[in-house]
């Protein structure tokens, strides 16, 4: 018997069950079809029933019924032993999708849109959706879905991005559906054992996760080796990864392979499991991946760019050299040679740290131009890890390297400790206390040799910026005043904001269709006022090249790459309908421009606007009242 479709079986479902009779427009509302693919589906039905002399009729107002069952008990067992795979969220029909054109690469087999309708029991229509969001995510490979001469659907790539898209995938979701179709007789285990062996034996030493990533990398070269489908190296390429300390590696594990289970992989898996391992995250570096001598001068390049553009001087910090220097080597390696890496924290670096994603995004711009390579946000997100770290070390993003202090105070010994212990208490190791002192003690010498003076009492014969007055018993206005003065953190009041937010940026009811057209308005508008430059309204289009700047909840945030005026503001635009702005709808945007004279609320702004996007539930208020004053009455609250 001819296999019922998945639609078909649940209709046979319905009519088993209504022994007296259900119409097709009910059936049309139970399955989410149209009453016209329901007679269809009838008739395709039928033609596969009568073998079993079971028949379907149509009555008048009743609808369809089963007649002549006395072999249906038959029927139902050969049904029962048929796959009935049940998927209900689109989410794994989707998968299913992906997997199903995966595991036809193998056997070269197409698929129809009805075929594969029929196997997820949904609508052309319902398919044609999921398909959409599957081209979105084949096209992170650059696959693509084609037509197969006239057949039906197949991808189309190269091989070894078909093998790093089924390694993604296998790896995003780790389901076990996956493995049974793409990797049926894969040992894992056996695989494992073998790799480690041969890393024990090289003494090279991958990150936990490369080391499995190898695995599957390895898995897939065996599967689909036996279907003859190879990765083709060109004679220069072949030749430099030949020459390599992992190529080496990877000859012994194919080796091994071999001499454990018989099979004999071409040398072409060998140039493969090598490229894989050059691309690998390793403990420390074996090789000689890359040019070490250029990966220094770019990070030279680098760090120098980032004190140019943001004031920020990382250029002695050496723990933040040797990790860019280790990244960057084996980072080119991977882009040079197509490899595709996940980045699992790669949201929460872009929300949670932007300014060290800023600095990831001006440095992949470097690497760009000089290298003459594309870089994608994955790799941004990992050097922002470096920054991040050093961001933390060093305290740039408060200023909170050790200031130190010299308290002058004259209410006695009792207060003078307590008001010390108080500030202890407060600024942690922010602050190193030197000592307590009258007034009368304050001379030039104390000034040369602290970085501020904290005193109770006027210091009338001493006028710098380094002394600020404070209260006996270190009142709130007294934190506030330091934070300010010595570590820089701006108090931004009422009056402040509202520059940042003038109602004349606020732009509501607009009915732009894609994200060029946002960002060319607020641009546009912003130089007309003579807020912005054009050269600066190039920045944000390159900043957005670089990476997206959607962060989910209708929001976007697009910003320059860097600034190089002083005029500070944020524009916002609320759409009528959401956008796609690349892979999420947008229908509130803020266009964010802080000055070369306040980068140090650069971060500070973008946290607020994400806390109030995200923790307030800010678009929905906006996208409701559509009100200026409403907006920054709920944004000064945030302050």
């Amino acid at each position: 018997m001819v296999k019922l479709k998945k639609r078909s079986k649940r209709i046979f479902e319905l009519l088993k069950n209504y022994p007296n009779g259900i119409t097709g427009e009910q059936m049309a509302n139970q399955l989410g079809v149209s009453s016209r693919t329901i007679r269809s589906d009838i008739k395709f039905l039928q033609e596969l029933l009568e073998q079993h002399n079971v028949n379907i009729i149509a009555v008048p107002n009743k609808g369809y019924s089963l007649k002549d069952t006395a072999n249906l008990g038959q029927l139902e067992d050969e049904l029962s032993r048929e796959d009935n795979i049940n998927f209900e969220t689109s989410e794994e029909r989707v998968n299913y999708i992906i997997v199903k054109l995966l595991e036809n690469t193998f056997s070269g087999n197409s698929i129809t849109q009805m075929e594969l309708a029929d196997e997820l029991f949904v609508s052309i229509s319902t398919l044609k959706a999921h398909l959409n969001d599957v081209k979105k995510i084949f096209s992170k490979y650059d696959l693509k879905i084609v037509q197969y001469k006239g057949k039906g659907m197949i991808i189309a790539g190269e091989e070894i991005k078909v093998r790093y898209c089924m390694s993604e995938i296998i790896n995003k979701h780790n389901f076990e559906l996956f493995y049974q179709k793409i990797l049926p007789d894969a040992n894992m285990a056996e695989l494992d054992k073998i790799i480690r062996k041969i890393l024990n034996q090289k003494k090279l030493q991958l990150a936990d996760d490369a080391k499995e990533n190898l695995c599957i990398h390895t898995a897939i070269a065996v599967q689909r080796s036996k279907y003859n489908k190879t990765v083709l190296y060109s004679a220069s390429l072949a030749q430099k990864i030949g020459s390599t300390f992992e190529y080496d590696v990877a000859k012994d594990i194919v080796d091994e392979i071999y001499a454990q289970n018989g099979i004999d992989l071409s040398y072409a898996e060998i140039y493969y499991i090598a490229q894989c391992l050059l691309a690998s995250k390793k403990i420390f570096d074996a090789g000689e991946s890359t040019d070490k001598a250029h990966v220094k001068k770019l990070v030279d390049i680098i760090l120098q760019e980032i004190h140019d553009k943001m004031a920020i001087d990382f250029t002695e910090d050496e723990y933040l050299r040797d990790g860019l220097t280790l990244h960057l080597n084996i980072a080119l390696t991977r882009i040079e040679f197509h490899m595709i890496i996940r980045n699992e924290l790669l949201d929460t670096i872009k929300n949670d740290y932007p300014l060290a994603f800023q600095m990831g995004v001006i440095a992949g711009k470097v690497v760009e131009e000089y290298d003459n390579i594309k870089i994608n946000e994955n790799e941004i997100g990992y050097i922002a890890l470096h920054f991040g770290a050093a961001i933390s070390r060093t305290g740039i993003k408060e200023n909170r390297k050790v200031k130190n202090v010299v308290i002058v105070c004259s209410a006695g010994l009792g207060m003078s400790v307590l008001l010390k212990a108080k500030i202890e208490e407060h600024f942690h190791n922010r602050l190193n206390i030197m000592k307590i002192i009258p007034g009368y003690e304050v001379d030039g010498s104390i000034m040369d040799n602290t970085d501020f003076v904290f005193t109770t009492v006027p210091l009338k014969e001493i006028h710098s910026d380094k002394v600020i007055m404070i209260n006996h018993m270190l009142k709130k206005e007294d934190i506030t005043k330091i934070e300010q003065k010595v570590f820089q953190k701006d108090k931004m009041d009422k009056t402040e904001i509202e520059k940042f937010f003038s109602s004349e940026n606020f732009y509501v009811n607009k009915s732009f269709t894609e994200k060029n057209e946002c960002i060319n308005f607020l641009t546009d508008q912003a130089i007309q006022k003579g807020l912005m430059t054009a050269k600066i309204k190039e920045l944000i289009f390159e900043r957005e090249e670089m990476a997206s700047t959607s962060i989910g909840d209708l929001a976007a945030i697009p910003h320059p790459m860097y600034n190089e005026n002083n005029n500070s503001f944020i524009s916002v635009l609320i759409l009528n309908k959401p956008i796609m702005w690349d892979d999420l709808p947008v229908q509130v945007v803020f266009l964010l421009n802080i000055g070369k004279n306040k980068a140090s609320l650069w971060e500070t702004m973008f946290l607020k606007l994400y806390n109030y996007i995200k923790l307030k539930s800010g678009i929905n208020s906006m996208l409701k009242n559509k009100s200026y004053d409403v907006f920054l009455e709920e944004f000064i609250d945030m302050f």
